[in-house]
């Protein structure tokens, strides 16, 4: 008997005039956005309530995405259908061309994923919206279903997205898999004031953004390697940290933000952080930390102490900080660092079931069989999984030892990092099992010791 290989989800059909097409983003022999290209992306971002993008902005946005490999897809309303309508006549005499500006857009590109084991490849979806004139005609569901069809064809092991909205994705099988904290530090010298355990290590050093580049890639990807449920990034990040580009204008440099790197007593550089002053008339005068990446928990906690210790800030605050956070235990104080919101972050749809499961990392060795049911049909099936030294094996299940677990696809990939325990799965009726069921062996064999860490948003 042989592992239930992925298979293909059914596609959901469009109404009537509808159709969808899916195309790369290039570039014209002037350098130039494409009309399709450029139509596509103010779609999407009027989508997501931003401005409406100048050529200027295209022209810098577009190659930037054109280096990712993003695939777009439309979905765009037939001028012969939509002629035949009442509302026909208005869509061409003040409508957007239909013809190049799509009432449904999904954008998905290829990148890497650390599962705690090793770098699995990913397909990272984005930039997902449906014109609220063309809701319920079943947009969104082709879409995903048209792109998670092509993620099997083309053996991508899973599939991950961030969200705007956290009801919608489950039922495709995705499940929320990291968080990140929304953080304020007190650091003045009164009151819960800010001071560290620990004496300094090596020197902290003000840097030149415009020079960062090298090291910005370099201390990423170690970072990635090292760090479980990182994403690698996309080309904007070394853009901004590099103030190239302004993450509120990107047609302007990004004067505002100021770097900072962490050498260690070797004379590496530990990593790196990017901030800016939220201006004299805030009370207390505050600077936000816009990045924060580090090679290790040492670099992170002197890049904080030197952010602590500049004249006149009273305060610091970080959006993406992670849950498992070193300062948190590194404080003399621990009121002096206030965790203001938690939300999710990455989301991860699995695909291929064996590939993941031998991807990620383990708590420790175990047997047992898994059970999985998948409303897309996609990776449903039972697996027997066997975990040696830190290592899983995944073969049939045909009259497998040990026990039985049954859970879907969407509660396996909220699990499948590690952010949440299977003990607290059982408990919200989303994993069950035998009631003879050591669960205490099932948890010490699947949950991991620390939380995971998405610093990339897409």
């Amino acid at each position: 008997m042989s592992i239930p290989a992925p298979k293909l989800p059914q596609i959901a059909p469009l109404p009537d005039g509808l159709t969808s097409r899916t195309f790369p983003l290039t570039l014209g022999e002037d350098g130039k956005p494409d009309p399709a290209g450029a139509a596509f992306i103010r779609t999407v971002e009027h989508g997501f309530y931003e401005e409406w993008y100048s050529d200027e902005k295209l022209e810098r946005l577009q190659p930037a995405l054109a280096e990712d490999n993003q695939q777009c897809t439309g979905v765009f309303v037939d001028p012969g259908f939509a002629a035949l309508e009442p509302w026909g006549d208005a869509l061409e005499q003040i409508g957007f061309d239909a013809a190049l500006h799509p009432v449904g857009t999904f954008v998905d590109y290829d990148k890497t994923l650390n599962a705690g084991g090793e770098l699995l490849p990913a397909r990272l979806v984005t930039g997902v919206t449906v014109n609220p004139g063309f809701r319920r005609r079943g947009i969104l569901k082709h879409m995903m279903t048209t792109a998670l069809a092509r993620a099997v064809q083309d053996e991508m092991p899973l599939v991950a997205l961030t969200v705007s909205e956290g009801s919608i994705y489950g039922r495709f099988g995705f499940g929320a898999t990291t968080r990140e904290q929304r953080l304020e530090v007190n650091v003045t010298k009164a009151g819960e004031a800010f001071a560290l355990r620990t004496p300094a290590t090596g020197r902290v050093l003000t840097v030149d953004p415009a020079e960062l580049g090298d090291v910005v890639d370099a201390t990423f990807a170690q970072f990635h390697q090292r760090t479980r449920g990182s994403v690698e990034r996309q080309a904007f990040y070394r853009k901004a940290a590099t103030a190239q580009w302004n993450p509120e204008d990107i047609t302007s440099q990004w004067r505002k933000a100021r770097t900072i790197v962490h050498i260690t007593e070797e004379g590496t550089i530990g990593g790196y952080a990017v901030f800016t002053f939220t201006g004299w008339d805030n009370e207390p005068h505050t600077m936000q930390l816009r990045d924060m990446v580090t090679v290790d928990a040492a670099s992170r906690i002197e890049l904080w102490r030197h952010l602590a210790d500049m004249d006149l800030v009273g305060r610091i605050t970080q959006n993406n900080a992670p849950v498992d956070d070193p300062l948190a235990a590194a404080l003399v104080n621990p009121r002096a660092r206030k965790v203001t919101a938690q939300r999710d972050v990455l989301w991860v749809r699995i695909l291929d079931v064996v590939r993941v499961l031998q991807a990620r990392e383990w708590g420790a060795d175990g047997q047992f069989v898994l059970e999985l049911s998948d409303p897309l049909g996609i990776c449903a099936g039972s697996f027997a999984i066997t975990v040696t030294s830190g290592a899983a094996r995944v073969q049939p299940a045909a009259d497998a030892a040990g026990p039985r677990f049954r859970t879907d696809v969407e509660t396996l990939g909220a699990v499948y990092l590690g952010d949440v325990s299977v003990l607290t799965m059982r408990d919200a009726g989303r994993i069950s099992g035998p009631e003879d069921a050591d669960w205490n062996s099932l948890a010490a064999t699947f949950d991991l010791p620390t939380a995971p860490y998405c610093a990339t948003h897409f």
